[in-house]
């Protein structure tokens, strides 16, 4: 293969690279050894680590005789301490160094023990005595760190930096073989070093985010590997070729004067790499390295956390530089997650932001065009079963945080959208945003209901709807058609559960509905009976149809409860937005059998009290119309709108406003932290070893990371979201 014509005229300088013989670190070996005849990232990686492999596995026998490879990494320092900005030839041998250096921290991370890693890093001085002091890896550390954020990826850099990072990536690796829960001080080495770097941590995580943002495209003819495009067949590309003739003249004017934004879809190897060391950095619990867990710092985590926008006061003189404070463009970030969000990465960098930075979060906000970041994140719950499920807790949790401000619950109702075309059930003309993000949250509870029947996923779903509720505007049709409807399909598996149970809290309600009747839209029936969901703060899965009266009892209250908070949300908007919301009132007149036979019921009474007055009142006011009967829907509609404006509602008891906030657990890195490693592996390119894999359980063999996807990997920890919605009455 093309790997071994490139490797093996090294083959012999590699040999003594990894024997027993000691070469000294100022040696012209080493100059000849990383003398290849063309960049090793022109190969596929794949086949450079089979060829390299017997000598990683010697080195690691021997090294602790000739300290070869931490002369290696001497080599390293040495090269890119001597890239400047102004190079213009690319650094073919300080890309090959950087290459061959995370080729063999690979090996040495998954097949190497703690104690020999320790070993492979650690130097000594020309008599030979080791000591802490001469230990080279923090100098291999700071070297990467300075070059990545002092030199500019010019062209003719470009490929150094990837590398570099590649590197980086590499090394941190650790959390992907290490057995979760085993790990202590040494276990993630290069880690620990990098949480070390306080002041260059600020620095790295704000080109991390610039190259994100940027999404800059690689310099032509960027002697890069890439897998082979898939072949469209001669036709095609004849036909694509004449087409790309004939438009030419019209296109090429429109190019040369209008600046092309950063496309999701272009290749952009610098960012992908930059936002997948970001999110390790970020997510990485320090704590189990050091002996007191109160100097655990991760100086990556709090840059991100207190980063403030570059336009912000940035003309103001009072407000100087706060050392540690990284300053970021907001607006390019919040777009390029609004572009880029339909990937794992993006979804998960944006929660990192809107969790972790209230100035972010303040920004976001405060933004009049939410649809440029809520449009994709509903489309993608909408298209929920192509997602992965730890993306769609990740967009509820983003969706619960933001409902916990009013002026969201405000606006998103007055920004009116002319269409919706991904919506395929109907047509959704002149819908407003808030109502669109009420019918995509009902649908997903409606999903989980028949799919993945996960009470996490109910409880934020309803949370966000509970604390959209009360400032809820012209919720049209459709949206209050489905709220009701949410109602039924809840209650019918309430009754279900309930029946089915030995241990009835309250008996069965008999609902004038068919209880197997399959949803109006087909978007999700309500089945019931075989549903697992977990079980609060375990992540454990509870069967109904199982022997265990407990858990059968625990899910019927489960299920209550749920009732309970849509029988809330309904009340919230009739306390304080009924006024404004006719299609609301008139889908309760349209459906009002459903809730008589919960009137009684001890969980439900008081709240039920409202919505019947409110029946009663406009039951009353119909009744008063002649041939009621016979009255269009137009009219009666028009009939509710009227006297929802004289609705008075002194009648109504005043209930505490139910409100949910979003809290991480205590130890939310045994989600993210393999969450976080199942995109390394599908999206860095890098040839994962999956047999060395512990972090979670890898479902085919081989590598990862030639065209990998998350549903190759089954997390090791509980995949459920790290964070409880914990009820605030005010």
């Amino acid at each position: 293969n093309p790997s071994s014509a490139v490797l093996a005229p090294q083959e012999k300088l590699l040999g003594q690279l990894t024997g027993l013989q000691p070469i000294a670190v100022h040696d012209p070996f080493w100059f000849q050894l990383l003398k290849f005849s063309q960049p090793l990232t022109k190969l596929r990686p794949a086949e450079v680590e089979e060829c390299l492999l017997p000598f990683c596995a010697q080195l690691v026998v021997n090294n602790h005789k000739t300290k070869h490879f931490a002369k290696l990494m001497v080599q390293l320092v040495e090269t890119v301490k001597g890239i400047t900005s102004d190079v213009r030839e690319i650094p073919v041998r300080a890309i090959n160094t950087v290459y061959l250096v995370r080729v063999f921290v690979k090996y040495f991370t998954e097949h190497a023990t703690r104690e020999q890693i320790i070993d492979l890093v650690q130097a000594e001085d020309e008599t030979g005595h080791e000591g802490d002091d001469l230990v080279v890896l923090p100098a291999v550390i700071e070297a990467l760190l300075n070059f990545l954020t002092k030199v500019e990826p010019s062209a003719s850099l470009f490929l150094l930096h990837l590398e570099c990072l590649n590197l980086l990536l590499v090394m941190t690796s650790t959390q992907l073989t290490v057995t979760p829960g085993t790990a202590g001080p040494g276990s993630h080495l290069f880690l620990e070093m990098m949480m070390k770097q306080l002041g260059l941590a600020p620095d790295l995580t704000k080109t991390l985010i610039l190259h994100y943002t940027s999404r800059a495209a690689p310099p032509a003819r960027l002697p890069l590997y890439a897998p082979p495009p898939v072949d469209a067949g001669v036709m095609s590309k004849v036909g694509n070729a004449a087409a790309s003739l004939v438009l030419a003249p019209f296109t090429l004017p429109f190019k040369l004067m209008v600046k092309e934004k950063p496309s999701a879809s272009a290749p952009a190897p610098l960012a992908d790499v930059s936002i997948l060391l970001l999110l390790v950095l970020v997510h990485h619990d320090p704590s189990a390295s050091v002996a007191d867990p109160s100097e655990a710092i991760n100086p990556y985590r709090l840059a991100v956390n207190n980063a403030r926008d570059t336009d912000y006061d940035a003309n103001d003189p009072e407000k100087a530089p706060v050392q540690g404070v990284i300053r970021v463009p907001f607006g390019a970030l919040f777009d390029t997650i609004g572009l880029c969000l339909v990937d794992d990465r993006s979804t998960l960098l944006l929660y990192s932001f809107i969790h972790g930075n209230t100035a972010f979060l303040d920004y976001t906000l405060v933004r009049t065009d939410l649809d440029t970041l809520l449009m994709p994140l509903l489309e993608m719950l909408y298209n929920a079963p192509r997602r992965t499920p730890n993306q769609i807790y990740m967009l509820l949790i983003i969706l619960l945080i933001l409902s916990q401000d009013q002026s969201f619950n405000a606006n998103i109702h007055k920004l009116v959208l002319r269409e919706v075309p991904w919506y395929k059930e109907r047509i959704l003309p002149n819908i407003s945003l808030g109502s669109l993000l009420v019918v995509i949250l009902i649908r997903t509870v409606k999903y989980n209901l028949s799919k993945l029947r996960d009470v996490y996923l109910h409880t934020n779903c309803l949370a966000a709807l509970a604390n959209m509720a009360p400032h809820v505007q012209n919720l049209n049709a459709y949206a209050s058609q489905r709220l009701v409807s949410l109602f039924d399909m809840l209650a019918r598996k309430y009754n279900r559960l309930n029946k089915d149970s030995p241990s009835r809290a309250s008996g069965a309600i008999e609902s004038s509905t068919n209880e197997d009747a399959d949803d109006s839209d087909g978007e999700g029936s309500a089945r019931g009976g075989e549903a697992g969901v977990s079980t609060p703060g375990a992540g454990q899965v509870a069967n109904v149809g199982s022997d265990n009266s407990t858990e059968e009892f625990t899910e019927v209250n489960i299920y209550m409860d749920f009732l309970r908070i849509v029988l809330e949300i309904i009340n919230a908007i009739l306390t304080y937005a009924l006024p404004r919301n006719p299609e609301v009132v008139y889908a309760l007149l349209h459906r009002q059998e459903l809730f008589a036979p919960f009137k009684d019921h001890p969980r439900f009474k008081e709240l039920l009290q409202n919505i019947m007055e409110v029946l009663n009142y406009f039951n009353s006011k119909m009744e008063s119309l002649e041939s009621v009967k016979a009255m269009s829907v137009e009219k009666v509609l028009e009939s509710v709108t009227a006297n929802a404006r004289s609705w008075r509602g002194e009648t109504i008891k005043l209930f505490t406003e139910l409100r949910f906030t979003y809290e991480e657990e205590a130890h939310p890195e045994e989600f993210f932290v393999p969450y976080v490693w199942s995109l390394v592996c599908s999206h860095s390119g890098i040839p994962w070893d999956s047999d060395a894999i512990n972090l979670f359980v890898a479902n085919d063999a081989g590598s990862f990371g030639q065209g990998a996807t998350n549903d190759q990997m089954e997390v090791y920890s509980p995949v459920k979201v790290n964070g409880n919605v914990d009820r605030d009455q005010v």
